[in-house]
Order: C-alpha cells, then structure tokens, then sequence
C-alpha cells in the first residue's frame, strides 16, 4: 500500500460523552487515533444537544490535556485551526457570513462562524462557549505562535510547562 493513510475519528459531542472529556479525549487517543475533530450536537429539540457551557467546559478540558501531553502528537482539528489563525493565516476551515453582533467580538478572528450551527437571536448557539475556549487558550496559542515564528517547535511549550510546574 503507498500513500498517506491516517486514522481520522471524528466524535459526536453529546450531554452524555461531554461530562468526561479527559476520560474521553484520552480513550480517543488510545484507540490509535492522531487526528480528532470533535462536533458538538446541536439540533432543535434534542435532548442529547450540548449547551455552550457544556462546549466551553469540555474543549478547555480536553484543550488542557493536549498542551501538557500531545502537542505534535495528536491532532485536534479545533487547536490545529485556531493556531494556524493565531500565527496569521487564513482560516482552513468553512467560514460563514457574521452577523452584525458579532464584528464586534474579541474573539472574532478566531472563530469567524466557522460552523452553520443552530443560530439563536442572530449568533451561533455555542457563541459563548466559543468564546470562554479562546480566551482560555490565548495564552498557551501565543506561546506555541511565538515559537512557531523563531522556527522553534510548538511541542516545546509542553517542557515548558513542565519546568513551570516544578518551579511552582
């Protein structure tokens, strides 16, 4: 066999699998995958759709796990987008026409409704949980653009970390 196989698990986000994203996220990983695109379940009157609170929680827990053990490893299709934004590219996923309401987000550059998910009163249905991940992974997105930029590896912020944590 020749040519590029890899192993793509694209995961339904749910009120059910939500509450354990670590659990998840590394039962993921275990399977052998190293590309993961997770999808939140919106749908009118589902009772399996998830909150944006629920999205925001779940992202930043499995976002957490990721920088501290798989930058360069797995590949989370979310991360990899918001870092590919961050270090000045264009969005490499769909973008949607923005509402009015949101040119005025701080986060706006990053998530440029790059989903068609349910909209209610005029944005996306998952808006703040969005928002809450973005803003909870700026810090560690600069740090990996920044090495990034030096021609240094972004899997050097999980070193980082590390010697920040004995310090501490």
């Amino acid at each position: 066999m020749t040519g590029c196989q890899a192993k793509v698990l694209v995961t339904l986000i749910n009120r059910q699998n939500c509450c354990q994203p670590e659990r998840l996220y590394r039962d993921l990983r275990s399977q052998g995958s190293r590309y993961l695109q997770f999808i939140p379940l919106q749908a009118r009157d589902n009772p399996e759709s998830i909150t944006d609170q629920q999205w925001a929680a779940f992202l930043t827990a499995v976002f957490d796990v990721w920088v501290r053990e798989d930058i360069g490893r797995i590949s989370v299709q979310l991360f990899d987008s918001a870092l590919e934004i961050w270090r000045g590219n264009p969005p490499p996923i769909c973008a949607f026409p923005l509402p009015d309401e949101c040119q005025a987000c701080p986060v706006r550059y990053l998530c440029n409704s790059d989903t068609p998910q349910p909209w209610v009163e005029g944005k996306n249905a998952l808006c703040a949980g969005y928002q809450a991940f973005f803003r909870h992974s700026a810090p560690h997105m600069r740090v990996m653009r920044d090495l990034m930029r030096y021609r240094r590896s972004p899997v050097e912020l999980m070193a980082l970390m590390r010697q920040s944590q004995r310090v501490n």
